[in-house]
């Protein structure tokens, strides 16, 4: 925060959902010793995406904003758009105090620009000492992070690696104590992120109790309201789901 504050002269006080989110910054020497999980360097905020003359003005401040934050902490700050359509803030930082700053710092801007409904989750990259891939999931409305731990065929996920990774970092991170809500989320533009093309037999592959399967974007995974959404994509997310679905394909 302090980043875009001293840029952008803000006086509002901090909010305590963003807040939350800073905390993987002192938690990564715990998920090292404890997990062998060291950052991949690279993270991003994702935006349910809106086609409004609005929201496309907003992008441009928004390119301004990502410029200058760049400058000051030396991070590659870019804008993506995902094969679902939700937009992207891909932030590249081997400093993973500098990456998780810069991602909330761009998120409380967002905020103040009026479009905090369509901030719905940040993603951070981790890698074990095999290589594998592991992404903490920072979900805004819930105010809590949980483990994402795709398989090597980048279609599945290994829940008990997951499972393992939440209970270690439990008195370090705001864990989402309902596994229900954990949910995946494939085709992050990040490097090395699964493309995601599960299957409806993914479904048995969820932590139990079963969470809906699905990635990100406007549907129940991030809602929280209860109410029954309808997904868009061909590839899982043409269902019609609510909180109890067994799998949908991409809600964060």
């Amino acid at each position: 925060m302090k980043l875009l504050d001293g840029l952008l002269g803000r006086t509002s006080p901090v909010r305590s959902r963003e807040e939350r989110l800073v905390a993987l910054a002192g938690a990564v020497v715990s998920l090292e010793a404890d997990l062998g999980l060291v950052p991949a360097g690279q993270g991003g905020l994702v935006l349910r995406h809106l086609d409004s003359a609005a929201f496309q003005r907003a992008e441009v401040k928004l390119a301004a904003i990502l410029e200058l934050a760049g400058r000051e902490t030396g991070a590659e700050i870019v804008q993506e758009r995902d094969s679902y359509g939700y937009h992207w803030v891909v932030v590249t930082d081997d400093a993973i105090a500098d990456l998780v700053s810069t991602v909330y710092s761009v998120t409380l801007e967002l905020r103040d620009a009026g479009f905090g409904d369509q901030v719905l989750a940040a993603a951070f990259g981790f890698r074990g000492a095999d290589g594998r891939p592991i992404y903490w999931l920072y979900n805004f409305k819930r105010a809590s992070f949980y483990p994402f731990a795709p398989t090597a065929d980048g279609e599945t996920r290994d829940n008990a690696r997951e499972i393992q990774a939440a209970a270690a970092m439990e008195r370090e991170l705001p864990i989402e104590a309902d596994q229900s809500r954990w949910y995946p989320m494939w085709g992050m533009p990040l490097d090395g992120a699964p493309s995601g093309r599960p299957a409806s037999a993914d479904a048995a592959s969820a932590p139990d109790p079963k969470p809906e399967h699905a990635a990100h974007g406007e549907h129940a995974a991030l809602n929280d309201d209860g109410h029954r959404q309808t997904a868009t994509d061909g590839t899982g997310r043409a269902e019609t789901h609510t909180d109890q679905a067994e799998h949908s394909s991409h809600s964060c």
